[in-house]
């Protein structure tokens, strides 16, 4: 099941599951209202009616997941970001949002450790999972091994290490996976131990560390500012764009 208008309108985009029905509450004349009619209505979905107090839901195919080993047969730049007991759906969420946002290829996970992609997760990421890869591995410190006997640099996120600004830019321009840990333990010593190198982000305040989705912000979108000033050098023409599609807003322009 997929929850809420932006989720689904987003599983419809990307196409990578059957969207079977949709369930709505009462039309409100939003803007978001109509881009989910008519994304629905474009792709021939049907459209129900929602009971009194539910809001927008989705009968659904399950959510597309792969094997770690998948995500490394990939062809062309391989940008991973993988989460080490990050148990929070709303972490899960931001992070796939701010992953996807920044170019990311996809997102590891283990099968243990980690919630499901599910309705929760799905919503706090706005429905950028669903056009994000999801690779399962049963050790993350096993599938780091595979990562660097690839090639791929291996960053782990650790309050206190080297800032970012100091690793060469060719470093973060590479194949990459980073590599983000739990709010309250951070990442284990046997992944840790995996690490090409352990960086920080540099605190001018009193805090000692910033939450695990706002690290992640900070790190996933300075790496993609770094590979994108690198492929407009490489590459004539604009390589950053701005976002075409509608923007994810509050107020009266959001349906749930």
């Amino acid at each position: 099941m997929i929850e809420g208008a932006r989720p689904v309108i987003e599983a419809v985009r990307a196409g990578r599951r059957a969207v079977h029905e949709v369930w709505l509450p009462e039309g409100d004349g939003s803007a978001a209202r109509r881009e989910l009619e008519a994304v629905l209505a474009n792709a021939g979905i049907r459209m129900r009616a929602a009971r009194p107090g539910e809001g927008v839901w989705a009968h659904a195919d399950p959510f597309p997941e792969e094997d770690f080993e998948a995500l490394l047969a990939a062809e062309g730049p391989r940008f991973l970001v993988a989460l080490d007991r990050v148990t929070d759906v709303g972490n899960l969420g931001s992070i796939a949002r701010t992953a996807e946002a920044a170019g990311a290829t996809a997102l590891v996970l283990e099968h243990r450790h980690v919630p499901p992609i599910a309705a929760g997760a799905l919503r706090a990421s706005a429905g950028a999972l669903e056009h994000l890869r999801v690779g399962r591995t049963p050790n993350l410190a096993r599938a780091l091994d595979l990562a660097a006997d690839e090639g791929i640099t291996v960053l782990v996120a650790e309050a206190g290490a080297p800032a970012l600004e100091r690793l060469s830019p060719d470093l973060l321009m590479s194949d990459l996976i980073w590599v983000l840990g739990s709010e309250d333990r951070g990442t284990r010593p046997g992944v840790r131990r995996r690490a090409t190198a352990s960086v920080g982000i540099p605190l001018a305040g009193r805090t000692a560390s910033l939450g695990v989705a706002a690290a992640a912000a900070y790190l996933l979108l300075r790496t993609a500012e770094v590979r994108f000033a690198g492929e407009s050098r490489a590459k004539p023409g604009p390589h950053f764009r701005a976002h075409e599609g509608p923007q994810t807003r509050g107020g009266t322009d959001e349906i749930s």
